[in-house]
């Protein structure tokens, strides 16, 4: 009998797997439940893929651009190491005492801190603290004029707005709310994303950023300065991940991990940069301005990046689509597949019964993967920036020299784990990078202990970021895989929610040296390796590892039966 003499039901019968036959299914339900989960691998086929190719010309231009939007929010992020930078100060001289040496001048004047300052006898002269015969008066009065050591860095927003003494809190509020805005701009640039597409949320935030960027250097007041941190944070994590996302959405098969992987690589490059470009525009305005002008010029790519076929397709915008997909085979010199309406019409999705919301993550098997990434980037952030923004603290001697080394350990650190992702799939190598990260902070700090060599400490910090450098290449690229296209953008913002906690306790990571000097690395690696440990909780994205696991049959929303693995698919 031919299938075309067969019912639709017997059509069905027909091309359903064995193990359904096989299986004792209760019948359907005519009571609506739940919407439900949105899951890829319903869709149907990658038609993507099967049009223009995995990977080919256009895709390599295209992943290529979005890349480069990682470097403005790479400069806004790393910028705080130089322009924040906490130097020396001391209490400025009276005009008539200006010629006297600085370091006699500190020892006379602030015996115990610059925040205050010795009362000076109407008959001190400059000759007469320059010889130790001035008199020195036990009563202090606040100081109201500080210096500052500019032989590192320039003019910082510490030396513009005296963020010294009383105020020197004020220095990490920028800092805070900048990561507040990281935290709240991965939920809501997350949901716009999923809601009205990858691009236009891309080149939106895009021109925000640039706006700010230029309009942080009109303010005149550390408050209009930290308004304008909050609202860059809130847009910057939106572009970022919206590049990142719409990059792995316009290729397949192994090349999704290729293009994640590489979406990082202007990262570290970004770090150099700004370490290069301090050391010649050591003015925090100076540096700010050089380092606005890329992203004004990303905007013109508006008219070259195209939306996400797949999240057009899943959206039910198919001519939309399928005329990106006609201009992206062309440019890859691949014919157009005869039955392409066919073909997307397979692809399409079925009527959605909700929008993408965050409740859907709360659901069903995506709940479990959210608590653990929740956990896991917490961890991550902790454990990345805790040793990328406090290289300050450690005192290893030239700022930009050692930001530059713990810059470019990070490069050989993307490159592996493109291999490692391909080959050892996600979870392990994960937990592994923590887990080394962890360790090479413990040595770092033991061999401060028992052998006093700064550069001993910089190569266990070097070996820590490259494990924890390799590790935020490859956690965005699990989270991403970890949730259909639906809800991807929207999931992989969530996770900022916890990575935009830790960022917040970054600044005050070094607090804890009161308690002791070595409790601030101690908890990096606790962190580290208690993160490691979560991922292992969640399943594997790999095609080997789904197949080990077991299959399920769960109930739709309309009564029907599909199959799931381990990972819910």
């Amino acid at each position: 009998m031919k299938k075309e003499d067969l019912t639709q039901p017997e059509l069905e019968e027909l091309l359903q797997p064995k193990f359904l036959k096989k299986s004792k299914l209760i019948p359907s339900q005519t009571h609506k439940e739940k919407p439900r989960i949105p899951d890829d691998e319903e869709s149907g086929p990658d038609v993507v893929s099967a049009v223009i190719g995995e990977y080919g010309r256009w895709q390599l231009l295209m992943t290529f651009l979005l890349s480069l939007f990682s470097f403005p929010c790479t400069f806004h992020i790393f910028l705080p190491t130089f322009t924040a930078k906490a130097t020396q100060f001391w209490c400025q001289p009276p005009d008539n005492l200006s010629n006297v040496p600085l370091e006699r001048w500190i020892n006379y004047s602030q015996p115990e801190d610059a925040c205050s300052v010795r009362v000076i006898p109407a008959n001190v002269t400059a000759d007469s603290i320059i010889n130790y015969t001035a008199t020195a008066l036990d009563s202090f009065q606040k100081c109201q004029n500080w210096g500052y050591d500019r032989s590192e860095v320039g003019d910082t927003i510490i030396s513009e707005w005296n963020l010294v003494c009383e105020k020197a809190n004020l220095t990490n509020l920028a800092e805070v709310v900048f990561l507040i805005g990281i935290g709240v701009g991965g939920v809501v640039g997350g949901w716009i994303s999923d809601r009205f597409g990858r691009k236009r949320i891309l080149m939106a935030m895009s021109v925000a950023q640039s706006a700010l960027a230029i309009l942080s250097l009109l303010v005149s007041s550390y408050i209009q300065y930290v308004v304008v941190r909050l609202i860059m944070g809130l847009v910057s994590v939106s572009v970022v991940y919206a590049a990142f996302v719409l990059s792995v959405e316009l290729v397949g098969g192994k090349w999704v991990t290729i293009a994640g992987v590489c979406n990082f690589f202007p990262l570290p490059l970004a770090y150099v940069i700004v370490s290069l470009l301090s050391m010649i525009m050591p003015n925090w305005r100076d540096l700010q301005l050089a380092l606005s002008i890329p992203g004004c010029l990303l905007i013109f790519l508006w008219f070259v990046l195209p939306e996400s076929p797949r999240w057009l397709l899943s959206m039910g915008r198919t001519q939309e689509a399928k005329a990106i997909l006609e201009k992206a085979a062309t440019f890859n010199k691949r014919e157009l597949p005869a039955d392409i309406d066919k073909l997307l019409l397979v692809y399409k999705t079925d009527t959605k019964s909700e929008d993408p919301s965050v409740c859907m993550l709360l659901r069903g098997y995506l709940l479990k993967r959210t608590v653990c990434l929740f956990i896991a980037w917490f961890a991550m952030t902790i454990a990345y920036y805790g040793l990328l923004l406090n290289i300050g603290n450690f005192n290893l001697g030239n700022l930009h020299l050692t930001s530059i080394i713990l810059a470019v350990v990070e490069i050989p650190a993307i490159g592996l784990s493109i291999p490692i992702l391909l080959k050892a799939g996600r979870r392990l190598p994960i937990f592994i990078s923590m887990v080394v990260c962890g360790l090479a902070c413990v040595c770092s700090e033991g061999l401060t202990i028992v052998y006093a060599n700064e550069w001993a400490m910089i190569a266990c910090l070097m070996v820590g970021k490259f494990a924890i450098g390799a590790t935020n290449m490859m956690l965005p690229i699990f989270t991403a895989e970890l949730y259909p296209t639906m809800v991807r953008n929207l999931g992989v913002g969530v996770s900022q929610i916890s990575s935009g906690l830790g960022l917040i306790c970054i600044p005050y990571l070094w607090k804890l040296t009161a308690l002791n000097d070595h409790l601030p690395m101690i908890t990096i690696a606790l962190m580290s390796v208690a993160g490691g440990a979560t991922v292992l909780l969640l399943p594997d994205t790999t095609t080997t590892q789904s197949k080990k696991g077991a299959e399920n049959i769960t109930p739709t929303s309309n009564g029907t039966y599909t199959t799931t693995d381990d990972r819910g698919r």
